[in-house]
């Protein structure tokens, strides 16, 4: 890449960067394997020290357990229970009262009641003891109809005291519990009975004072005879409102033209009524035909038909009463508009004062329509409440009496101590082995966890495959556990340079220029310098420069880069150990620092110094906090990243789409002091050597 002499790309092979089995698809089994690479001897260490000191406190703090059992029996009310008796409901309620026995011996106020006593008898044991304590300590298990208590202890003795303290405050409350069953029921039973009694009198007193004189049959009859006034009302009041605004119209004419209409609508009204009346008598004599063929085989139908007839007789004698009712009120109005001139303003008064008294009328009815309403709804609800009243007072007396009948059997069976809390001698269980074995082996999964956690927690790159993702952009071509300034591992990172393909045809008369950089903090100037004699040893007239301008300028440094960008004065050494290799400080003009420095003159200066030579080495420091870094490394062909296995893996992957970006060439990566397990050292040495060989 950097010399007309150098091998072509089809002379050489190209290094695979990885192996086919590092290109597949990621697994867990391979992320966890390179995770917990190089880590397996801090496992073994960490195993070696944690399970033998956990083994012995496991030894340590294991215990001695003495047991002891008592045993209840549940016997049944009625003989024979527990045999073919043909009745499994039986059966089965005994077998549900033993299932709450055995729950109740493991219940809170037995417990309690327990911790109690044992405080009371065993004060030095028991004095910070709970019932929460006391009954996880305990297991109570039912075996048909016994119950079986079991419990450990350090002291022999207290393990005894447990059960027998249980035992006697579940017999003793057993026993508490007879005694109030009964009058508790009962009690309960007449407070209830008491209750809706003195319920059921309120509420009759409610019914008297809402309704007072009135049933609801009656509330509701006068309520419908309410509404029918109303609209009979505001019928009257809509005429007389007619007639007030015909009167006002003060014209004679239209006086007489009403009075016309007013004759006009009797007459009608009138032979309306005839009809009427007509067709009235006409189901009258209908009716009566019926009720002359009227047998005992046609019952059920004569009732259907005379039903009907008397429904259509009801009608027509309410359409008579209407009618009636509007002649009348057309009389009444016809009586009014009779006047002469000199009373018309009389009679408009008359029927304003008329309209006036029958919307106050219409009025009054309607707020004693509202009255009746409230009255209705309110008498309805209290009936409803002293049905409900009276069918739980019904329900109360009769349980009542079932109670009275049952009392003397009240539960299916009782239960009797069958064995006492028995007194072991050997101890039933001793932890110390158990927990000696539980603590070596959880010493070597403590010291495997951690360092799991450790490793996927890692935020360092320690291996190169590491930037597989990245290889299209930052190929790595050379893993090495030598340091920065080692030759050999130099020479074979120019051999890998110059087999390097080129993005770009370069540019003729004009030498490459190498740029070496890091993503830490840390000197790039040994790298460099290092790979700038390789070049040299390879006859290749090399100028090494330290570009660096970030670090303070060393004292009596002659000028040398600062001075190049500045365009003031510059001058290179030559090296004294390689003829063909001259070098450039990184100057003392203190007016050029890193943010004083921009692309253009970067650009010139490295423009300037490739026209005289055939390698430009150029180290730039870090470029996280180096703003002249990226300017070198944009006017660069290529970018040399140097990494180590500590550099943070956030740095390296912020820094590679500016790596791929800025060199013309792009860049390649290049790890020093690699780990001895990274699987891609002994791969890329063999690779290295054997193009060496070939180039040779």
């Amino acid at each position: 890449m950097v010399a007309a002499a150098s091998p072509t790309v089809e002379e050489f092979h190209e290094i695979p960067a990885v192996d086919a089995a590092e290109q597949d698809p990621p697994n867990p089994i391979a992320a966890f394997a390179r995770a917990m690479r190089g880590r397996w001897k801090l496992v073994f260490l960490g195993t070696a020290i944690l399970s033998p000191t956990l083994a012995v406190l496991g030894f340590l703090s294991g215990v001695q357990l003495f047991e002891s059992q008592a045993i209840l029996r549940v016997f049944p009310q009625e003989s024979n229970i527990l045999y073919a008796t043909g009745e499994a409901s039986v059966l089965k309620t005994f077998d549900s009262f033993v299932k709450a026995e055995t729950t109740y011996v493991a219940s809170h106020p037995v417990m309690e009641r327990s911790v109690g006593q044992l405080q009371q008898t065993r004060p030095d044991v028991a004095v910070e003891l709970t019932a929460k304590n006391l009954a996880s300590s305990v297991e109570i298990k039912r075996r048909d109809s016994l119950i079986v208590l079991k419990t450990m202890s350090k002291d022999r003795a207290f393990a005894t005291e447990k059960l027998d303290a249980i035992i006697a405050s579940y017999l003793g409350l057993k026993s508490d519990a007879e005694e109030r069953r009964s009058s508790v029921r009962l009690s309960k039973l007449y407070a209830r009975e008491t209750e809706l009694a003195t319920r059921l009198e309120n509420l009759r007193a409610d019914q008297l004072e809402v309704g007072g004189e009135y049933g609801l049959s009656a509330l509701a009859k006068a309520h419908i005879e309410k509404i029918a006034q109303i609209d009979g009302l505001a019928a009257r009041k809509s005429e007389v409102s007619a007639t007030l605004a015909a009167l006002e119209a003060e014209s004679a004419a239209s006086s007489a033209d009403t009075s016309d209409q007013e004759i006009m609508r009797a007459t009608l009204l009138d032979r309306a009524m005839a009809d009427l009346n007509f067709e009235r008598a006409k189901l009258l004599s209908e009716l009566a035909g019926l009720r002359s063929g009227y047998t005992e085989q046609t019952n059920l139908r004569f009732e259907q038909k005379e039903e009907a007839k008397l429904e259509e007789i009801a009608v027509i004698e309410q359409a008579m009463a209407d009618r009636r009712e509007q002649i009348r009120v057309l009389g009444q109005t016809g009586a009014l508009t009779s006047v002469t001139e000199g009373g018309d303003q009389n009679t408009v008064e008359e029927i304003r004062s008329l309209l006036e008294k029958v919307s106050g009328q219409l009025e009054v009815a309607r707020q004693e329509a509202r009255d009746l309403n409230r009255r209705r709804i309110g008498l309805d609800r209290i009936e409803n409440e002293i049905q409900e009243a009276e069918h739980l007072l019904e329900e109360t007396r009769r349980a009542l009496e079932v109670i009275r009948l049952e009392s003397g059997r009240a539960l299916p069976g009782y239960a009797v101590v069958m064995s006492p809390p028995s007194i072991t001698i050997e101890p039933s269980e001793d932890s110390s082995k158990m927990l000696a074995a539980a603590g070596f082996a959880g010493g070597g999964f403590l010291a495997f966890f951690i360092a799991l956690v450790v490793a996927f927690s890692e935020k360092r790159i320690r291996f190169a495959e590491t930037l597989v993702p990245f290889e299209k952009r930052l190929p790595v071509h050379q893993v090495s556990d030598m340091g920065d300034d080692d030759p050999h591992a130099a020479d074979l990172l120019r051999n890998e340079l110059q087999l390097q393909s080129l993005r770009k045809p370069r540019l003729v008369g004009k030498a490459p220029v190498i740029a070496v950089t890091r993503s830490s903090a840390g000197d790039t100037t040994a790298f460099a310098r290092s790979l700038a004699k390789s070049f040299a040893r390879s006859r290749m007239k090399t100028l090494f420069i330290d570009a660096d301008i970030a670090r303070p300028a060393e004292e009596g440094a002659g000028p040398g880069w600062r001075e190049m960008l500045a365009r003031t004065e510059f001058e290179t050494s030559r090296s004294t150990e390689q003829a063909l290799l001259w070098e450039m400080s990184s100057g003392a003009h203190a007016r050029t620092q890193d943010p004083t420095v921009s692309a253009p003159m970067v650009a010139l200066a490295i423009e300037r110094l490739s026209k005289c030579f055939d390698v430009v080495i150029v180290s730039t420091g870090c470029m996280n906090d180096r703003l002249s870094a990226k300017f070198v490394l944009s006017n660069s062909d290529v970018g040399i990243l140097a990494m180590s296995p500590n550099d943070l893996k956030k740095q390296v992957f912020g820094n590679i789409d500016a790596l791929d970006a800025l060199p013309r060439q792009g860049s390649v990566g290049v790890v020093r002091g690699a780990l001895k397990s990274d699987p891609w050292l002994m791969v890329h040495t063999r690779s290295t050597a054997a193009a060496t060989a070939g180039a040779s």
